[in-house]
């Protein structure tokens, strides 16, 4: 079982590589924004230490791309990247920065965008 685990920590390393370099980001970066050395993001990266759900969900977070991606593409057989199966939005964290914008609404301008959203969502869902 510790083969599995070493072998998952490799694989989530490598992803989160990916990942951060494709944003442009620096190792240095990464470490400071999540509160650890360069050595520990280092050895994150390497696979030879484990990371914490927490510092996972940060560094998902920091590079703006939903934690379910870099899991679901860890546990696949191939290493195909999982963000050019998302929509184009997704990809570029749009997403990301729909949800905060929303719920830094006020309550009741949320609920309006709220059936607003659906209210086109049912007309373009209904059969003519």
């Amino acid at each position: 079982m510790d083969g599995d685990l070493d072998d998952f920590d490799r694989r989530l390393g490598e992803r989160l590589k990916a990942l951060r370099t494709k944003r442009g980001l620096s190792l240095a970066d990464v470490a400071a924004e999540i509160g650890v050395s360069y050595q520990q993001m280092q050895k994150y990266e390497a696979g030879q230490n484990s990371l914490s759900v927490k510092r996972m969900l940060r560094i998902a977070d920091l590079l703006v791309v939903d934690p379910h991606v870099i899991l679901k593409s860890v546990f696949r057989e191939s290493c195909e990247d999982g963000l050019y199966r998302l929509q184009p939005f997704q990809r570029t964290g749009e997403r990301h920065r729909i949800l905060k914008a929303y719920f830094s609404l006020p309550e009741d301008i949320r609920l309006a965008v709220w059936h607003l959203v659906e209210e086109v969502h049912g007309q373009m869902n209904r059969k003519p």
